[in-house]
């Protein structure tokens, strides 16, 4: 009896020792799975900026006529600090002129970030009219099924300008980001049939994590 009593003992530790070991590694996977996403959902916000970005041009070289159509109006704004992000970008895939020998044009679009993620681009067509695209950055790197997923948001846009003032683009643009990660806590228990090897009696010792 003193004997199974002792191997009964050395099982269970052995087995909590295992658990413990499983819920480690299974912690540490977790937080590497939400560190990826939001590794992923920063570098997807960022990169979509900086496509933008690399084809931003100065409002003030843009005739006024031109920016009040795309704007339906009245004058759009060009800024680059606080919580939002909105300029004028110039596409090397422009649409046909029909009227004048088919000549090939670039199209100029009207970008506007905001720091929940969401992006809107107001396009200049070639008869005038505009088409205004919307989408949402960070959905399209969003994890199916993970019910933990890590919230990324985008706190501030800070420019940095150059001598020529803060008049046109800036030298750089310094994004701030918080990441939100939400986590659970698992119980991790130990059990054996116990000396007789018969489970639902007195001295079973049971295993569980919950």
């Amino acid at each position: 009896m003193i004997e199974v009593l002792v191997a009964s003992t050395i099982l269970v530790v052995i087995v909590m020792m295992l658990a413990m070991l499983f819920q480690q590694t299974g912690m540490a996977w977790r937080t590497g799975v939400r560190r990826a996403d939001a590794f992923m959902q920063v570098r997807s916000l960022i990169g979509s900026i900086q496509r933008d970005a690399a084809k931003a041009v100065d409002k003030r070289s843009i005739p006024l006529d031109v920016r009040i159509l795309i704007g339906g109006g009245s004058d759009q704004p060009q800024n680059f600090s606080g919580s939002t992000l909105q300029f004028y970008t110039l596409s090397a895939n422009g649409f046909k002129d029909d009227v004048i020998g088919h000549t090939a044009r670039r199209s100029i679009s009207y970008i506007q970030y905001e720091t929940s993620g969401k992006r809107t681009a107001t396009i200049l067509l070639a008869d005038g009219a505009t088409e205004v695209i919307q989408s949402e950055v960070k959905d399209f790197v969003t994890r199916v099924g993970n019910k933990n997923a890590p919230v990324t948001s985008l706190q501030s846009f800070m420019p940095e300008y150059g001598s020529f003032g803060s008049a046109g683009l800036p030298l750089s643009i310094r994004l701030d980001a918080t990441v939100t990660s939400q986590g659970y806590t698992l119980e991790i228990g130990a059990a054996s049939a116990g000396p007789d090897g018969v489970w639902k009696t007195d001295d079973d010792i049971r295993t569980w994590a919950e």
